[in-house]
């Protein structure tokens, strides 16, 4: 039986190893050289990679402008890092947010002063299947006015050429008429972001100005790029505003508002005369910007609830319904068992991921369940799965003359099975249960997919803002080392209470009265 000390210093020893190993990656990585790039036209080149946003209208022109090279799709801020550590050459994308990255800590990159020859146009992304009367004309309307009377003029120098970043309060309608749901990102400064633990930017102001217009509350949600699409597409949004460029693929699947401004592409590349050489204030500065500045702790711990309430309830309901599955099938019941065996095989086939996906967009497509309660929906099933699957490993261990003795010393079925052969199962079982549980924790680092903001997700959210992988990451992982840590504690104390070997003696004698 292994100790809670022993199982402390695991964890310790996990942690350790992963900062000393990703700081020293980081490091490495960060400090490596390649060769300078000066002009667009060296990028067109069958040797050069140049990385760009999958989806984006820049795809397109990167195309057609410099149709030699290699192209990559990264997200924009792991593009920018990319291109830091000379992974990649270059990376293209809207000049404003690139400036904004350096501006606000990047470093290791700059941007040409020549941009791509095409620029990209900036709308409002339309679900199809928006419910709210007339919302296409509202909101071209909406676009028209504000920009008739000078507001999106004003938004626009604020947000990005002042850099003001006090988000201006908009009334809310005091009777709505209806509510409104926004799809956005939070992860491109000065549009979508988070300051702190709140959305704030042009887009985030723009939602509520457009909502007070159409006398509506309004609800944001956060996805990843890859998912706001497909999410606008099935109606689990009414619309996009997340800087959204307009490209031939996306308007297949959705209509977009008229233009609400153009965008330069500029291309970014590493700066080979300008790495960062100080280790303790590369250190300090990180954890400054991570943890302390704008009180981006409070974003982890935001995140890290949300991780523990999925897992928690996913446990219990996916315990009860692989308990419940389990007495359904174990006598031979053969329609039970067909069921089981089809939804079993469906979801044991596919990845998480795609499980969650086809639920939230497909399944759930049209219900109000939130992406939180369709994440616990998801992680029922694949948990329920892996306890029927304990129960009916342990049941066989059993001997089959336990059951012959106990019915002939008249117990039922049901009696046998839970006085009997269930208080045997659970010792065998509780180690892979706990093994179960911790991958569990690890599979809900996917549920950011489907606009849930999750432990990992904020990762994401906060390497966003402050440009900088280790710590954020790094502190991620260590709370999930955390948690897992948490669970095998507790069910290693649940083993010592369900085990009699395990006990010691005066727990043993707990209920029984001793005479001298």
């Amino acid at each position: 039986m292994v100790s809670s000390k022993s199982i402390y210093k695991k964890i310790i020893v996990g942690v350790i190893i992963t900062l000393i190993l990703a700081f020293a990656v980081g490091i490495y990585s960060y400090a490596s050289k390649g060769e300078e790039i000066t002009s667009r036209q060296q990028l067109n080149n069958p040797d050069i990679t140049i990385g760009t946003g999958d989806g984006s209208a820049a795809v397109n022109v990167i195309k057609r402008e410099l149709p030699d090279a290699n192209i990559a799709y990264f997200e924009a801020v792991q593009g920018y890092q990319t291109v830091a550590q000379g992974k990649i050459d270059a990376y293209i994308f809207e000049r404003i947010p690139m400036e904004k990255a350096i501006d606000h800590g990047l470093e290791g990159v700059r941007i040409l002063d020549e941009n791509m020859e095409e620029q990209l146009n900036i709308a409002v992304g339309i679900s199809p299947n928006c419910k709210i009367p007339d919302f296409e004309n509202e909101l071209n309307s909406f676009i028209k006015s504000i920009k008739e009377d000078g507001t999106l003029d004003d938004m626009y120098n604020r947000w990005v050429n002042e850099e003001n970043e006090n988000m201006p309060f908009v009334e809310p309608p005091s009777n709505p008429k209806y509510h409104l749901v926004i799809g956005t990102t939070g992860v491109v400064q000065p549009y979508s972001y988070y300051k702190g633990n709140e959305l704030c930017g042009l887009d985030i102001e723009l939602g509520y100005r457009f909502a007070k217009y159409l006398d509506a509350d309004v609800t944001y949600k956060v996805y990843d790029y890859s998912g706001i699409i497909p999410a606008c597409a099935t109606g689990n949004i009414d619309c996009i505003m997340a800087n959204l460029n307009i490209t031939p693929e996306r308007a297949q699947s959705i209509p977009f508002s008229d233009v609400l401004f153009t965008q330069p592409i500029a291309i970014m590349v590493k700066d080979t005369t300008n790495a960062k050489t100080g280790i303790t204030d590369y250190i300090a500065d990180g954890f400054y910007k991570t943890f302390i500045r704008e009180s981006r702790w409070k974003l982890l711990v935001q995140g890290l609830l949300t991780t523990v309430l999925i897992t928690l309830f996913s446990v219990i309901f996916g315990t009860v319904l692989g308990f419940v599955t389990y007495l359904l099938c174990k006598d031979g019941n053969k329609i039970a068992n067909g069921i089981y065996k089809v939804f079993s095989t469906l979801i044991q086939g596919m990845p998480v991921v795609v499980l969650l996906m086809i639920l939230y967009y497909v399944v759930f497509g049209n219900s109000s369940f939130s992406a939180t309660i369709v994440s616990i929906v998801g992680f029922t099933l694949v948990f329920a799965i892996g306890v029927h699957g304990l129960l009916v490993t342990g049941s066989k261990s059993i001997d089959i003359g336990q059951y012959e003795a106990a019915y002939a010393l008249g117990h039922s079925r049901v009696s046998t099975f839970f006085t009997i052969i269930l208080p045997q199962i659970i010792p065998l079982m509780i180690e892979s249960y706990m093994g179960e549980i911790i991958a569990l924790i690890k599979a809900t680092a996917v549920v950011g997919y489907i606009a849930v903001v999750d432990l990992t997700k904020v990762g994401d959210i906060i390497r966003n803002r402050t440009y900088e992988a280790f710590f954020p990451l790094i502190a991620a992982a260590v709370l999930y080392f955390v948690l897992e840590g948490i669970v095998i504690l507790i069910i290693r104390r649940v083993k010592i209470r369900v085990t009699p070997k395990l006990r010691k003696k005066r727990h043993l004698l707990e209920g029984v009265k001793l005479h001298d």
